[in-house]
Order: structure tokens, then C-alpha cells, then sequence
């Protein structure tokens, strides 16, 4: 994963729309504004802001009209990151059965991931459990989940939980996830993450997280990227 990745002006323009969808400043059928205000507005190229549309298009969040213009269509997604809900727990509750296969677990020094680290607020010298896993529903891959874990949290870690619930198997360690954070942002998919998720749509969503123990403690990062055509998420925004 690579964690020092520039924003592009693409992105920016996703996230800009996203955000301004999430906050309510455009409604389901409500028109966004044309190439050329957003063009005006960033100071971008057309083709940057065509190129942004048609991502936000095709994952369905926006409907383009010839003639007429893009209009809001649906809102990005079908869970509300304001609850504290795991994977397991979105599919169980619309029917559908959660899955898990890892693909990898290793242990590492947080100093190969450096932002990892300054959000875990640990020093580059400890070590993290890194595990990736392909997340299922109804054994339809949906997610790839990259999660970090200090070490000095777990000392001996069962891996033979990883096909359920991680949450639950940190909860049953006597640790009580008290707190979480999370970002999204539109982006284009390698080609590694369209393979292993099984899909040709080449817009997905990512999703960073991070819970927290006694409110305060970050205890694990994960960084999750979502087939956009399979996962949506609901987004809610409180004064």
C-alpha cells in the first residue's frame, strides 16, 4: 500500500463533490455544477474535471445527462460512518453472509509505513501486526482490507480468527473499542486491487479507519477498498 501518495486534482475534485453530497449541499436530483464552473473554481483542466465525473458516474453517484448536465442520483453508500459497525456486521445485516480470507500476515516495523505510525501515534522502532484481507459477501469479493496492529497489544495472535470478525476477537481480548475515525475518498483502482476484487469498474471507494481504545488509544488502522458497483456507504453530517 502506498501510504505517501499525492492527492490528485482529480481526487480533489471527487472528494470535493463527495463531501458536498455527504453534507447535504446536494440532494439526491439536484444538479451539480457543469465541467466549466468546476474547471473555473480549481483552476483545473476540463479534462481533469470530465475525467472526475465520469469516475463519480460510474460508481453510480451521479447521473450525466447530455444536454442537461450531472445530477446527483444516490448517495455514496448504504452504512452511516457515524456508527460503529464492522464488516461482519453490514453484511449480517442485509442478509448476506460475511466473509474473510487472508492473504497476508506479516510483522513489520512502523517505520515502513510512516503515516500508519503517526496515526497510531507509535514510534518508527515498534513493530505492527500487518495483515491484508479479501473481505466477502455471499462469497462475492466486496472489500480489501489492509489493517495495522501495534504488537505491543497482542502478544500472541490467533490467526485462525481472521475468518470472523477482528473487532470481535479484540473485544474478547478484554479491550473495549471506544472511539473510531474514518475518511473516504473516490479513487481509480491498480490493477492488483481490480483482480483480487474481481471487477473491471476501475472506480472504488477507500475507506481509512481507525478505532481506539479509551477513547483516546488508537489500536488499529485499516485501510479498506471497496468495490464502488457492490458496497455503498451512507454518510451523515451533525452540527
Amino acid at each position: 500500500m502506498n501510504t505517501t501518495k499525492k492527492t490528485s486534482k482529480k481526487q480533489i475534485i471527487e472528494n470535493y463533490l463527495l463531501t458536498e453530497i455527504v453534507n447535504g449541499h446536494f440532494k439526491i436530483g439536484d444538479q451539480i455544477p457543469s465541467e466549466l464552473e468546476l474547471s473555473k473554481k480549481f483552476n483545473f483542466g476540463r479534462q481533469t474535471v470530465h475525467s472526475a465525473l465520469s469516475d463519480l458516474a460510474l460508481m453510480g453517484i451521479i447521473e450525466r445527462t447530455p444536454g442537461k448536465g450531472s445530477f446527483v442520483s444516490r448517495h455514496p453508500v448504504n452504512r452511516n460512518i457515524q456508527k460503529k459497525k464492522s464488516f461482519t456486521e453490514d453484511m449480517q445485516s442485509i442478509g448476506m453472509v460475511p466473509g474473510s480470507q487472508l492473504l497476508e500476515f506479516k510483522i513489520i516495523k512502523a517505520k515502513e509505513v510512516p503515516e500508519v505510525a503517526k496515526e497510531l501515534k507509535i514510534e518508527a522502532s515498534e513493530e505492527l501486526y500487518a495483515l491484508v484481507r479479501l473481505r466477502t459477501g455471499n462469497n462475492t469479493p466486496i472489500a480489501l482490507q489492509y489493517t495495522y496492529i501495534p504488537r505491543k497489544f497482542i502478544e500472541h495472535f490467533d490467526l485462525s480468527v481472521l475468518d470472523k470478525s477482528l473487532e470481535s476477537y479484540i473485544e474478547s481480548l478484554g479491550y473495549d473499542i471506544t472511539g473510531f475515525l474514518t475518511r473516504l475518498r473516490a479513487m481509480e483502482g491498480n490493477e492488483d486491487q481490480l483482480r483480487i476484487l474481481q471487477t473491471t469498474n476501475r472506480a472504488i471507494l477507500n475507506s481509512i479507519s481507525i478505532r481506539y481504545v479509551d477513547t483516546t488509544i488508537p489500536f488499529y488502522y485499516t485501510s479498506s477498498f471497496y468495490r464502488s458497483d457492490l458496497y455503498e456507504y451512507t454518510f451523515s453530517s451533525f452540527n
